[in-house]
C-alpha cells in the first residue's frame, strides 16, 4: 500500500456493562499529523486512546497502523508509544535510564541505546539534567522525559492522554507549543485526547469533537470554527452565538433552527454597519472585564442570550441598558434542528 494512514480505524465499536461506549467510529489520520479527540468527560475519547493502544479490546471494527491491522495485536507488539497525565516515570532511576528503559528492555545494543538517550535528551533540552532523578525535576520537565521515553523506540503512532493538564498555565503553554514545534520536526503521527479547546485547536491538524461515543465532526481546526455542522458542535465550542431563526426578523426568519455567528462578528451597530448587516436591540444584563475582553451579557427578544466581546479598555455597559447591535450577513451560518 502506498503512502498508507498512520492510523485508520473502521466502524469501531465497544460496550461495557450493557453500555454503548464507542459507537460507529471511523478515523484517518495521514502520516505525520495530529490528531486530537475533543470533548467532555464520559464522551468516549480515553476509551477509544486504550482501544488504539491495545488495552481495550473493541467489540466490532478495525484498528489499523501504518497499513497493518492491529487489531488483534496486544499492545507490545503495535509499535506505539503513550504519555501519560501524570508523567508514570520511575522515580528510582534517572532521566537517562528512564528514556532508555524501553530500548533496554527490547535488547537494543549498547552503543544504539546511548546515542538515542543522547539524542533524545537534546531535543526536549534535558542534557543537562540527564543524571537527576525525577523528583529533583519540575512538572514540566518530567513531562519532557514522558516524552523523551515514549519517543526512544521510533513509535510509528504517539498516544497522549491530557498530557499538559497537570501543569500550570505558565508550564503548559509553553511546553504544549514547544512539543508541537518537536512533533513537526520529527514528522511524528499523534492522538491527542483533550478537554481543553484551546489545546486541540493549537496542536491539532485534526479535530474530532466526541459526544456520547460518537464522533459528531472531524476537521481541521479552522474549518470547526469556521462552519461547525451541528448545534451540538457549536455549542460545545463556546465561539458562537446562537440565535433561534423562529423568533428572528425577516429575511432571517426559517420555520426552524437556528442562526450561529462568531462571537467576534457581534458589533455594536455604527454608521459603518454594512446595510445588509442584521440589526437588532438587546439588554445589558451584566458585564465581566477578562485579560483578552470584557464579556457582556445580553438578552435579546424573548429570553433570547448573546454575548458581546469588548475590547479591554472599552467602557463596560451598565446592566439595563440597550445596545442597537449588528451581525454582518456574511457571518451568519443557519443550522437545522
Amino acid at each position: 500500500m502506498a503512502n498508507p494512514s498512520a492510523l485508520l480505524i473502521h466502524q469501531a465499536g465497544l460496550a461495557l456493562g450493557g453500555r454503548a461506549i464507542l459507537q460507529g467510529i471511523n478515523l484517518d489520520l495521514p502520516p505525520g499529523q495530529v490528531l486530537a479527540l475533543l470533548g467532555g468527560s464520559g464522551c468516549g475519547k480515553t476509551t477509544l486512546l486504550r482501544a488504539i493502544a491495545g488495552l481495550q479490546p473493541l467489540d466490532s471494527g478495525s484498528v489499523q497502523l501504518d497499513g497493518r491491522d492491529v487489531s488483534a495485536l496486544p499492545t507490545a507488539e503495535r509499535g506505539i508509544g503513550v504519555v501519560f497525565q501524570h508523567y508514570a516515570l520511575f522515580p528510582n532511576l534517572s532521566v537517562r535510564d528512564n528514556i532508555g528503559f524501553g530500548l533496554q528492555a527490547r535488547g537494543e545494543a549498547a552503543a544504539a541505546q546511548q546515542a538515542r538517550v543522547a539524542e533524545l535528551l537534546a531535543l526536549v533540552g534535558l542534557a543537562e539534567h540527564a543524571a537527576k532523578r525525577p523528583a529533583q525535576l519540575s512538572g514540566g520537565q518530567r513531562q519532557r522525559v514522558a516524552l523523551a521515553r515514549a519517543l526512544a523506540p521510533h513509535p510509528s503512532l504517539l498516544l497522549l492522554d491530557e498530557p499538559f493538564s497537570a501543569l500550570d498555565e505558565s508550564f503548559r503553554v509553553p511546553l504544549r507549543r514547544s512539543f508541537r514545534q518537536l512533533q513537526r520536526e520529527l514528522g511524528q503521527s499523534c492522538v491527542l485526547v483533550t478537554h481543553d479547546r484551546d489545546e486541540a485547536f493549537e496542536l491539532a491538524d485534526q479535530v474530532a469533537v466526541m459526544f456520547d461515543g460518537r464522533i459528531e465532526q472531524c476537521s481541521p481546526p479552522a474549518e470547526l470554527w469556521q462552519r461547525p455542522r451541528t448545534r451540538r458542535v457549536a455549542d460545545f465550542l463556546g465561539a458562537f452565538n446562537r440565535l433561534d431563526a423562529r423568533s428572528a426578523p425577516e429575511p432571517w426568519r426559517r420555520d426552524g433552527g437556528c442562526w450561529i455567528a462568531p462571537l467576534a462578528a457581534l458589533q455594536i451597530s455604527s454608521p459603518d454597519t454594512p446595510a445588509e448587516a442584521w440589526r437588532f436591540a438587546a439588554r445589558v444584563l451584566a458585564a465581566h472585564p477578562g485579560r483578552q475582553h470584557t464579556s457582556v451579557e445580553l438578552q435579546a427578544w424573548g429570553e433570547q442570550a448573546l454575548t458581546l466581546n469588548l475590547v479591554p479598555d472599552a467602557p463596560a455597559p451598565a446592566p439595563g441598558m440597550l445596545l442597537d447591535l449588528a451581525l454582518p450577513a456574511t457571518a451568519l451560518q443557519w443550522l437545522a434542528d
